[in-house]
């Protein structure tokens, strides 16, 4: 408690002293201060490790030497006893693997000694070897020679066992001991750190508590300005006479369809670059389609209630442009039967574009080898309780009516999309030609329950 109380007042000392806006300088510095001191802290025990790794590696090879050295002594008696000369080549590798060690742990404890020692401990090996290999005598003549080989090996091994532990007192201990050190400074920056974040906790509260009535302030100021300023728009909005709306709505529409003018314009340029029939006839299509929404928009700005298009007009134009589109070579009867008097404009794209698809469709197939044929448009109904609609012909049909439910075109595809659009369901009526019935969805389940 009285630790707190003392941590307290030294917060409020420090608030004091500084302002609200020279806090974030201070904790800025402070946490530059914390991020330098750890990384420097992190590189010294970076250093601190890889200097421990390299004595475990010294470790390691000490103790291959050891190996080389018995090595060594084997190849003695070998060469003694069987006269097979490996001596010199085994004599070279220890010599190498010192000359090695030297070089790569001249700065490690005790390796500035040992490479001498080992050498001169080598040479006198290689000395009474060779008066062993010169001397013929029996075992218990050659006896002398070997004893004091024993013994100098003896004494190499010693010098490289007193070079290991130099290595663990002088050199793994104490750089252990230093990363300790550094992981107790580690310790403590961590907890400097939780202590600097609680004090600038504190802190950041007085702030907030301090400037609570000016955010308020500001926050009701902010709130006023934006009720004006939805004020004022509505104001506005409210300002425009119902006859400039429809002036603007009128021109909105008369730009879309100058717009999809220019885009079947472009589709016709490229048309013309193309000499592939089956190419040409997906650009006519795509055509046909932009020219019956283009269509729905004239006849909105024509009119003078935008929210009732007259259907007669537009499917008249909309037949007319079809034909003209696809000059065939049959006198052709329009069995156009229309109840229902207007629609607006969100009925009437996906009722043309059903429309497009169906008389495409049997301009391009229906009378082939024909004379004469029929083309069929029944709509009844309204918008509110839904539409009932016939569209097709009385041609040739279809060469398999089993398979008309799955689409494998985007024309069929897009009779189902459009259909779905209206609330209807779409089917195929029995009896010769292709025509399709379109039923509100309410009606098509009443029907199957």
């Amino acid at each position: 408690m009285p630790m707190l109380g003392a941590l307290k007042g030294t917060a409020m000392a420090f608030s004091k002293r500084f302002t609200p806006r020279s806090w974030p300088l201070v904790a800025v510095v402070l946490v530059s201060a914390f991020i330098v001191y750890g990384l420097l802290l992190i590189s010294r025990s970076r250093q601190l490790q890889e200097k421990i790794a390299q004595e475990i590696h010294l470790l390691d090879d000490l103790s291959r030497l050891s190996g080389t050295l018995g090595h060594l002594s084997l190849t003695h008696r070998m060469d003694v006893g069987t006269k097979q000369y490996q001596w010199p080549v085994e004599l070279g590798n220890a010599r190498a693997t010192v000359e090695q060690l030297a070089t790569l742990y001249k700065t490690s404890p005790g390796m500035n000694e040992l490479p001498g020692t080992l050498n001169q401990f080598l040479q006198q090996a290689d000395s009474i070897h060779a008066n062993a290999m010169v001397e013929q005598g029996s075992w218990s003549e050659q006896r002398p020679n070997e004893v004091v080989f024993d013994f100098i090996m003896q004494r190499a091994q010693s010098a490289i066992d007193r070079t290991t532990r130099q290595v663990h007192e002088q050199g793994l201990g104490r750089y252990t001991t230093t990363l300790s050190d550094r992981w107790n400074e580690a310790q403590f920056l961590l907890l400097s750190a939780c202590l600097f974040a609680v004090v600038f906790a504190w802190l950041v509260g007085v702030s907030n508590k301090l400037l609570l009535e000016s955010r308020l302030r500001s926050e009701q100021l902010n709130i006023a300005k934006h009720n004006l300023e939805v004020a004022n728009k509505e104001l506005r909005e409210t300002m425009l006479s119902k006859e400039e709306k429809e002036v603007m709505i009128k021109e909105i529409h008369h730009r879309v369809k100058n717009n999809l003018q220019i885009v079947k314009s472009l589709i016709r340029f490229q048309m013309d670059q193309v000499s592939d029939p089956k190419t040409t006839e997906l650009f006519n299509e795509c055509v046909n389609r932009v020219s019956a929404m283009a269509l729905v928009h004239e006849q909105t700005y024509l009119s003078k209630d935008l929210a009732n298009i007259d259907v007669n007009s537009y499917l008249s134009h909309l037949t007319r442009d079809l034909c003209y589109a696809y000059t065939i070579d049959t006198a052709l009867e329009m069995d156009i039967r229309i109840n229902v008097p207007t629609m607006g404009v969100d009925t009437l794209i996906p009722l043309g574009l059903i429309l497009n698809e169906v008389i495409s469709n049997s301009l391009k197939y229906a009378f082939k080898g024909r004379k004469r044929g029929t083309i069929i448009v029944h709509i009844d109904g309204d918008e509110q309780t839904g539409l009932h609609m016939r569209m097709g012909d009385d041609g040739v049909g279809l060469p398999d009516r089993s398979k008309w439910e799955r689409p494998n075109s985007l024309g069929m595809d897009l009779i189902h999309t459009l259909a779905g659009q209206l609330d209807t369901t779409v089917s195929l009526v029995a009896g010769p030609g292709t025509v399709y019935e379109l039923v509100p969805a309410v009606k098509q389940h009443r029907k199957r329950a």
